[in-house]
């Protein structure tokens, strides 16, 4: 498979957006520098996911979501949080160390987490 590379400039942009907002305008130029910093941020990802043969597309699903969670005003144009928590997730989707029994333990919290999350997303019967 083959990067999006335009998808993920889309979600970079946007959460560049999300963490340069301000109570007074923010200069575009300044929003799309930022974006262009997370976008080679990512960017360095996609040899690793690819060589787990994985989708690298994964990618702009990890910047919806840490736009979705994390992304927020105080981050402004810092890019060090970002990498790390992108990171952290790639890991998690394509782990490529075997861990031992303890650090196994945190997979079990995860996927409940995935579960609880799923739930929440599915419409409830009332609202079919």
């Amino acid at each position: 498979m083959q990067l999006d590379t335009q998808a993920l400039k889309d979600a970079c942009f946007h959460l560049a957006k999300n963490t340069m907002w301000d109570l007074r305008p923010v200069d575009v130029a300044d929003i799309q520098a930022h974006a262009e910093n997370l976008f080679k941020e990512a960017k360095q990802l996609e040899e690793f996911i690819v060589g787990q043969e994985r989708d690298p597309n994964m990618l702009i699903r990890a910047v919806r979501y840490l736009d979705q969670t994390h992304a927020i005003p105080p981050m402004k144009n810092d890019t060090w949080w970002f990498y790390n928590m992108l990171s952290a997730i790639i890991e998690l989707a394509c782990p490529n160390m075997v861990p031992d029994q303890e650090s196994l333990e945190i997979f079990k919290d995860i996927e409940k987490g995935m579960t609880v999350a799923r739930a929440m997303a599915e419409p409830s019967e009332a609202q079919k």
